[in-house]
């Protein structure tokens, strides 16, 4: 008897949501929204607002509107060298009048990343 109650006690706990994984997720994710909101305003707010066009175009949804994440974090990096190989960054470049946007080499991927999710993230 002491058996099935024990079974049945593990049965019922192992049931149960796993709060730890959700809430260390959710404050990981609340990280990466805030570290991606504080590289916006120091490098891009200048120029781009999350969901309208400023100097430069719009930042909400622009990883889809790229063939690949990869050209994407190149053109950040260094536009100049994309927009001399690529024709949607040619197209933008002479959409904003031949604004050339700022290279950025020091940031890497993961900023980047944090940067493009903080400028997805619906504005509360």
């Amino acid at each position: 008897m002491k058996v099935l109650l024990f079974l049945v006690a593990i049965f019922l706990l192992s049931c149960g949501e796993n709060t730890t994984d959700k809430t260390t997720a959710s404050a990981a994710e609340n990280r990466t929204t805030s570290n991606g909101e504080n590289l916006f305003k120091a490098n891009c707010a200048t120029c781009h607002k999350p969901n309208e066009k400023l100097i430069g175009p719009a930042l909400q949804g622009v990883t889809a509107r790229w063939e690949s994440k990869e050209l994407l974090y190149a053109f950040i990096k260094n536009s100049q060298e994309v927009i001399s190989r690529n024709a949607y960054a040619k197209k933008l470049f002479e959409e904003y009048k031949q604004s050339p946007m700022l290279p950025y080499p020091q940031l890497n991927d993961e900023e980047i990343e944090a940067i493009l999710k903080y400028c997805d993230t619906p504005i509360q």
